[in-house]
């Protein structure tokens, strides 16, 4: 199983060597957020942690280069997160909330094999009417370095 690490700053970055995340933006149920893109080992690892405040409708899209099943934590993620897993078709598949700065492994098995995680603030999906089999709308940008898992 493949733990990745909810992090970043208010403006996310990547460890230096790496691609640094690109802006984009991801639609459902007609509601838009703002992403920053992890599409590389480094920037995935990175994730949010670190953040203490992230805009309204901001969040992380996480691009991972196969679908499968994987489980997201909070360590060093001090603001609350929810986050939703979509499969290869960018079908919502799993939604949950996030518990700031735990190790503790969300979705995993309980998910399904998923290729994109999305995290905005918690509370995000639920205010926006976002439910289990909704589709994401997004487009990734031209020439993007996807980094298989190890």
């Amino acid at each position: 199983m493949l733990v990745v690490a909810a992090g970043c700053s208010d403006s996310p970055s990547s460890p230096p060597g790496s691609t640094a995340p690109t802006a984009n933006s991801v639609t459902l149920n007609g509601a838009t957020v703002k992403v920053a893109i992890a599409a590389t080992r480094a920037s995935r690892a990175q994730g949010l942690m670190g953040v203490s405040r992230m805009a309204a409708d901001s969040g992380m899209l996480f691009v991972f280069a196969d679908e499968r099943q994987r489980s997201f934590w909070m360590k060093d993620t001090p603001i609350p997160l929810s986050i939703a897993f979509l499969d290869a078709n960018k079908k919502v598949i799993f939604l949950a909330d996030m518990t700031p700065n735990t190790t503790t492994p969300v979705g995993g098995f309980n998910a399904g094999p998923m290729r994109y995680a999305i995290e905005v603030n918690q509370g995000w999906f639920a205010s926006h009417g976002v439910t289990l089999g909704m589709y994401a709308t997004f487009a990734l940008p031209a020439g993007l370095v996807i980094d298989p898992d190890p």
